[in-house]
């Protein structure tokens, strides 16, 4: 599983990683040799969301943090997955505790991922199993949601980005993330604290740009370029108070001869260059009807001169879009859905076309 051993989240990550991977190499032997490593994972969600017992996974291999590994108390549970179901939800393991909507938000997205891939292996029997039972998960966790549950900082992370398991959720998700913003900040918006979690901060931005919050997003993202980069003008991030990834034997390396946290740290560049991606174009992945939005995180005052974005990666396929005078032009290269606009676009005449048609 990881540094920190087995974990609830571990199958849902693997199988989101397996399909981007597989969608974006179009190789139809890729997709054969991941499906049944897709499979596994897809029925290890199912025996996770049903058992009536602990569920561990023994003995775990790899590398486990040097505090995790050497403590007797924190290693004795290094191989727990979870514990029994309740109340038709995962109780799973995750840095240590049990932060339950965050990994039932996590599988529902796995399960999903797992019946795109039974599509493309020609198994529609799976495919049709797996996105049932990540209905199922979803309810369960809309019922979570109205618990103080909602309250672990991983549900402000996982509700829309990535997993888009609160779709219908967003009016609650927005109090929710306002309520932490005004615990959070001072009146102009800076974080009143050193952020130590900078990948829990740069997925959160994630999902205001998901709930058309533009102004939360730079207000944010802007605080983050000018305050809080470990190596000024590098554009990297940092997790903790010190160094604890180093297992002992590489101290020096990532230059610090007294290392102040861990940097560069690998979770925060991603969610930092996949936001800034997102903000430019995404798929909304609810569960009724996959829609590509554009420019959810572009200013109104971008709107003032031409621009011209091309090639961006999504969920469903790459797309281009340009603006001018007050026209959206969209070209998709991937799977034809709905388009709509994001929040600063309003009023914008939308144009639509699929790179077949344009050629």
């Amino acid at each position: 599983f990881g540094g920190f051993g087995s974990e609830g989240d571990a199958a849902g990550f693997a199988l989101w990683v397996m399909d981007e991977i597989a969608l974006r190499a179009g190789d139809a032997k890729l997709d054969a040799w991941l499906y049944p490593h897709a499979y596994r994972k897809a029925e290890f969600i199912k025996r996770m969301m049903e058992t009536d017992r602990t569920i561990r996974m023994a003995p775990v291999q790899g590398p486990i943090v040097p505090v995790l590994r050497d403590d007797p108390w924190m290693s004795k549970d290094i191989d727990l997955v979870c514990d029994k179901a309740k109340d038709g939800l995962i109780v799973g393991r995750m840095d240590g505790h049990r932060p339950i909507l965050f990994i039932n938000a996590v599988s529902y997205m796995g399960l999903r991922r797992a019946a795109r891939m039974a599509e493309r292996a020609n198994d529609p029997i799976s495919a049709k199993r797996w996105r049932e039972r990540a209905t199922t998960l979803r309810k369960a966790w809309r019922r979570g949601f109205d618990t103080p549950e909602r309250d672990n900082d991983r549900t402000s992370i996982s509700t829309l980005w990535p997993s888009f398991v609160g779709h219908d959720t967003r009016k609650e998700f927005e109090q929710l993330l306002d309520k932490r913003w005004n615990e959070q900040r001072d009146a102009s918006g800076a974080y009143k604290s050193v952020r130590e979690w900078t990948y829990f901060d740069a997925a959160e931005m994630h999902n205001w740009t998901m709930l058309g919050r533009v102004d939360k997003v730079w207000t944010s993202l802007e605080y983050y370029w000018a305050k809080q980069q470990s190596s000024p003008g590098l554009y990297t991030w940092s997790e903790g108070t010190g160094e604890e990834n180093t297992f002992g034997l590489w101290r020096e390396v990532r230059g610090w001869l007294k290392p102040k946290h861990v940097t560069p740290h690998y979770w925060s560049a991603s969610e930092m260059l996949l936001l800034q991606l997102d903000m430019l174009a995404y798929v909304e992945e609810s569960e009724e009807a996959p829609t590509y939005v554009i420019g959810a995180g572009v200013p109104k005052s971008w709107l003032a001169k031409p621009m011209r974005v091309q090639g961006i990666g999504t969920s469903r396929g790459s797309l281009d879009w340009r603006y001018q005078d007050g026209v959206l032009h969209v070209t998709l290269h991937g799977e034809t859905l709905p388009v709509r606009a994001g929040a600063s676009f309003e009023g914008v005449k939308v144009e639509v076309e699929t790179a077949r048609a344009a050629q």
